[in-house]
């Protein structure tokens, strides 16, 4: 196994700076990695986070500490406590990769091994295929990820899970199992235990077949991606629509994927698709709303993205021709066309609106007008058994006069439902 993966590192050109990196965790796979670069004679440093969630994060600790000293390679720590701030997922990633680029540079190295398998591979595909990507996320987990700066290498993307654990028994290798890996609450574990299996049944060389469609994924976004890279640096990240609407479609999305990632923007298919249908050849000025305060915007022959002058993130405002992302979740905009069938909507007289539209969460005191009367938006959740925590994030839907016509997926102000036989527009949503 350490000569496959010895020709992996060459083939693809791994390394190209020492020392390495190594993100050691004191999982199998990570233990195995840094075992087998020593192994091939390469020079690694051992990286360890202790998150300091379990109460064996002390015993790992010490272990990796020993670990580094058999291998008689440096042994650097990152003491990381969350703070509930943030998502512990991304904070937690954030500040481990943030450690790791800080080591690169103590050490002047550039690289950075992670221990990711082609397990991993197979379950991170799935998902992509499963939420919505754009062409670089359907291939999976890259080899090589370059950011300019720094380089993350993963050189065990040609070994299976099964591998590493017959590895790490016959060099007997100490190394730790997290019980949450054995859980079902995650999508990723669900695939693991119940849906991979089967797969593996149906095609025993799946875990090679998932590398060579990975590689050749890749290998058609770097093509497609250079022209992106060329076209956006050389219109200043804006979007020239005519010549724009000339190009290949594979192309025309990549430039819109670049385009959010420069500007650190949630993307998935849904969203890429609705900035396209902006930009068709109709004429005027629209506007999608996107995550962290930024707004895409087609005026005339243009587009391109700038910050929303709005405080709240959470109150969006809707005019006829805009499309709005509420949430990173709801994709709201007005249509003379019935909605598709997944949608829901409500249809009103287009000469009785007051625009725009308000989209905003809850706010305390919130009342619908209702055929029996007004009744408390609070009301409605809590009869519909909604979880408290939960009814933050119901969008309600108001006029330009802050009148509610509709707490979305519960309740139609009397209004609306009166327009439901005679409405000449829809205001529709649609789930991403």
């Amino acid at each position: 196994m350490e000569n496959r993966i010895k020709n992996f590192i060459q083939e693809h050109n791994l390394i190209i700076e020492e020392p390495i990196i190594c993100a050691t965790s004191g999982g199998v796979d990570s233990v195995c990695l840094i075992n087998i670069l020593h192994n091939l004679g390469y020079k690694v440093v051992l990286a360890h986070v202790n998150h300091h969630k379990r109460a064996q994060s002390e015993i790992e600790e010490k272990a990796m500490k020993d670990l580094a000293s058999k291998l008689n390679c440096p042994f650097e720590l990152l003491e990381y406590y969350y703070d509930g701030q943030d998502n512990f997922h991304n904070d937690s990633h954030n500040a481990r990769y943030d450690f790791f680029k800080k080591l690169c540079i103590k050490y002047n190295t550039t690289t950075i091994a992670s221990a990711h398998h082609l397990d991993d591979q197979i379950e991170t595909i799935l998902m992509k295929l499963m939420e919505g990507s754009n062409l670089y996320g359907y291939g999976g987990i890259s080899i090589c990820y370059n950011d300019g700066k720094f380089r993350v290498i993963r050189p065990l993307l040609c070994v299976t899970k099964d591998e590493l654990y017959d590895y790490a028994k016959r060099m007997n290798l100490e190394y730790f199992e997290d019980s949450s890996n054995q859980e079902d609450d995650f999508l990723r574990n669900r695939l693991r235990h119940h849906v991979i299996p089967l797969l593996k049944k149906e095609c025993a060389d799946l875990a090679n077949k998932t590398l060579e469609y990975n590689i050749l994924v890749k290998e058609a976004f770097d093509y497609i991606r250079k022209d992106s890279i060329k076209y956006l640096n050389e219109s200043d990240n804006k979007i020239e629509i005519e010549s724009f609407n000339k190009l290949d479609i594979a192309l025309k999305k990549d430039i819109i994927s670049l385009l959010l990632e420069r500007n650190d923007i949630r993307k998935n298919n849904n969203i890429i698709l609705a900035i396209l249908k902006m930009l068709d050849n109709s004429f005027g000025t629209k506007k999608l709303k996107l995550n962290n305060d930024n707004v895409f915007v087609r005026s005339y022959n243009y587009a391109y993205l700038e910050k929303t002058n709005e405080n709240n993130i959470d109150s969006i405002s809707v005019n006829k021709d805009d499309i709005v992302i509420y949430n990173n979740k709801y994709k709201f905009y007005f249509s003379e066309a019935l909605p598709n069938s997944n949608a829901k909507y409500i249809r009103l007289c287009y000469n009785k609106l007051k625009l725009p539209f308000i989209i905003r969460s809850k706010a305390e005191g919130d009342t619908i007008k209702l055929g029996i009367g007004n009744k408390k938006v609070s009301r409605i959740l809590i009869d519909a058994k909604v979880r408290k925590d939960d009814r933050i994030s119901i969008p309600i839907i108001t006029d330009s006069e802050n009148e509610i016509l509709w707490v979305y997926n519960f309740a139609k102000s009397e209004d609306v439902v009166a327009s439901k036989q005679n409405g000449d527009i829809y205001f529709i949503c649609e789930v991403l």
